[in-house]
């Protein structure tokens, strides 16, 4: 979401990486646009004096193909089988100079994740097949009107036209699922 406002979305974990192929063959079918495929790369940073982790808050630079960006998520709320959020995002000109004074203001990497991604508009609605590294595949569908329960009905019928409805939703972050990946077992 360019800018700033409430991001109202749907994460499905699909079956297995095929499943995208099959997602994307009913996307065309419905006449959905295809926008961009793309190679994301989103370096997290941990807030110097509060836990994000127990904010449930974040701020990323995303990378794409020569593009940056800055984004800070607020926390999460459920609406229905969607999550919602504030989502505040400017375009950097120089990633590497947003970088040192993130890190300079004592901001520190907490890990990046990587994805494959393509875009698709259904309508309202934006659609994302993601190929996350480490993670597997995802479908993510976001309304881009105004928020609330309207936005979580119109990404639940989208689900449905795409067959995906009854996959298992994931509340969490792709950055929230790789650091749980990668904590050491108790």
């Amino acid at each position: 979401m360019a800018g700033g406002g409430v991001e109202v979305e749907a994460k499905l974990r699909l079956r297995d990486c095929r499943e995208l192929e099959e997602v994307e063959k009913r996307l065309q079918e419905l006449g959905a646009v295809h926008e961009e495929d793309v190679a994301e790369e989103d370096t997290y940073y941990q807030h110097p004096c509060r836990d994000f982790a127990e904010t449930d808050e974040a701020l990323r630079v995303r990378l794409v193909d020569g593009r940056a960006e800055l984004t800070y998520k607020g926390p999460k709320r459920i609406i229905g089988g969607s999550k919602a959020r504030a989502e505040y995002t400017i375009t950097l000109e120089d990633p590497s100079s947003a970088r040192r004074i993130l890190e300079a203001l004592g901001f520190r990497p907490a890990a990046v994740v990587r994805k494959r991604r393509s875009y698709y508009r259904l309508g309202n609605i934006s659609v994302s097949l993601d190929r996350v590294e480490g993670l597997g595949c995802f479908l993510e569908a976001e309304y881009t009107g105004e928020g609330g329960q309207e936005a979580a009905r119109a990404i639940e019928e989208a689900l449905e036209k795409l067959g995906v409805a009854e996959r298992e939703r994931i509340y969490k972050s792709y950055l929230e699922l790789l650091l749980e990946k990668k904590a050491p077992e108790a």
